[in-house]
């Protein structure tokens, strides 16, 4: 963990102090797609924005998001034994899913508005969990070796990413639509494993709730 503390650091320059007040929360949900694994894992993903700041062009938001896995990896290893008596390869069947999970700081901009809506991009920068868990099927693991097994794969570190969001404001409350690249942490270089860190593009569909009134 002591690696992380630099990166720590830097997302300071993001955190002046929060006594702005809030008025609005936004839910959402997603589906997400790996840009770097082939064939693509999927995921879908679930998250909460909070405006910690609050104006009518900047946003600054905090985030929590969480993803599970939609799709698999599959494949056949071969398994070897030294027992005579027992075939010599078999086959060893298995599925690769991905998990994630996020702390996200955004700055949002608004750049266009008209009647209802708003297009805005944003930037990120926070800390990305991510896991890649492989399973085998059953055999007889005490007779059989697979020689070049399908690791399991988990990394934390800092990510940074950024996109575009479509609002609409319905009134009370709001419906937005956003579209986001996110890079896999930010760790020394994985060697020796069968998968990359995914690098998710994703698109989320959410709700603005306003819990709180205030004059701009």
């Amino acid at each position: 963990m002591n690696t992380l503390k630099p990166r720590l650091l830097a997302l300071l320059f993001v955190l002046p102090v929060l006594s702005y007040a809030q008025n609005t929360i936004e839910s959402y949900v997603g589906y997400s797609i790996d840009l770097v694994n082939k064939p693509s894992f999927g995921q879908a993903n679930i998250g909460l924005q909070y405006p910690v700041i609050n104006h009518r062009v900047y946003q600054m938001l905090i985030r929590v998001q969480g993803a599970l896995p939609l799709s698999n990896h599959s494949g056949i290893d071969a398994a070897y034994t030294s027992n005579p008596l027992l075939p010599l390869n078999i086959t060893a069947a298995y599925k690769a899913k991905w998990y994630s999970a996020a702390f996200i700081i955004g700055n949002r901009f608004k750049l266009i508005a008209w009647y209802k809506n708003s297009i805005s991009p944003f930037v990120n920068a926070g800390i990305a969990y991510q896991k890649i868990n492989t399973a085998y099927d059953n055999y007889n693991m005490e007779q059989y070796t697979v020689l070049n097994p399908h690791r399991d794969l988990k990394k934390i570190g800092l990510c940074i990413g950024g996109g575009i969001q479509y609002k609409r404001n319905l009134g009370t409350g709001a419906v937005f639509l956003q579209v986001e690249v996110l890079s896999s942490p930010l760790v020394d270089s994985v060697n020796n494993y069968s998968y990359k860190l995914p690098v998710p593009l994703s698109i989320n569909i959410g709700y603005v709730v306003e819990f709180k009134n205030r004059n701009k």
